[in-house]
């Protein structure tokens, strides 16, 4: 039978109950992982890692002293993976789907651990370094038109500038992405999943199959239950549930 892959992981939460159970959950379900340190603060959190050099930090976002995000920002670049662990579904949990990290809500579901730690692991035997990680420390107090976001796609991850998005559509449970280059990318996530995370950068979605991005929005034709035409020439249809919504983008 084959071994697992060990990953050496610390444990990053303030909360001493939080350590224990993750600890439990994860000695129980996880067999791959073992925990060589536990922190309680963004300062012992930075000697452990340091001092450690995981594969894998489970992050806590809130703590004592800072946050996770200013933790990873402060190591600067590093290979460990991070999966976010946390009791606030909270601004924190938007520029970590940005970046296509794995997070789990407090309390725990031991499946959705699973499933975070299978990602980790199949990553870590890619070698490729933590990309993810990457992006999410640039994207930390950049401007939103400088900010980038992960797109997971079949064989690789594509860190796509948010303003050189045109629109977004539906594809059963995938999304295509339809860049200014004139590139398609086809992630598999759902539409809702990417308004969640883009609507606050400029995008609408005027219809159940379409998501666009404003700065694209060439002009709108009336006729015909009303389009949109995208400076690419594609136009969009427009549902009569959201054109009350579609006034109050184009005439404020």
């Amino acid at each position: 039978m084959e071994q697992p892959t060990i990953i050496k992981a610390v444990i990053v939460d303030d909360e001493e109950n939080g350590r224990v159970n993750l600890r439990e959950i994860l000695k129980r379900y996880c067999p791959s992982i073992h925990i060589v340190g536990e922190a309680y603060s963004v300062q012992s959190a930075a000697e452990l890692i340091s001092e450690k050099q995981p594969n894998l930090v489970f992050l806590d976002i809130e703590m004592p002293g800072g946050n996770g995000f200013e933790l990873l920002k402060a190591l600067g670049h590093q290979e460990f993976e991070v999966i976010f662990v946390t009791a606030y579904d909270h601004y924190g949990i938007q520029a970590i789907k940005f970046s296509a990290l794995d997070y789990i809500l407090k309390p725990i579901n031991y499946l959705e651990l699973i499933e975070a730690v299978n990602k980790v692991e199949q990553r870590l035997i890619e070698k490729n370094g933590n990309k993810r990680l990457v992006n999410l420390i640039d994207n930390i107090g950049s401007s939103p038109r400088g900010k980038r976001l992960a797109l997971p796609t079949q064989n690789s991850v594509e860190f796509v500038e948010v303003e050189t998005i045109i629109r977004c559509q539906s594809d059963n449970n995938y999304t295509e992405f339809y860049l200014n280059d004139k590139r398609k990318l086809m992630v598999c996530k759902t539409l809702k999943d990417y308004e969640e995370i883009l609507q606050e950068y400029g995008f609408f979605r005027p219809h159940q199959s379409h998501l666009i991005n404003t700065r694209f929005l060439e002009s709108y034709v009336k006729s015909n239950g009303g389009v949109l035409v995208m400076k690419d020439g594609v136009q969009i249809p427009v549902s009569r549930f959201k054109k009350n919504e579609l006034k109050a983008i184009l005439y404020g």
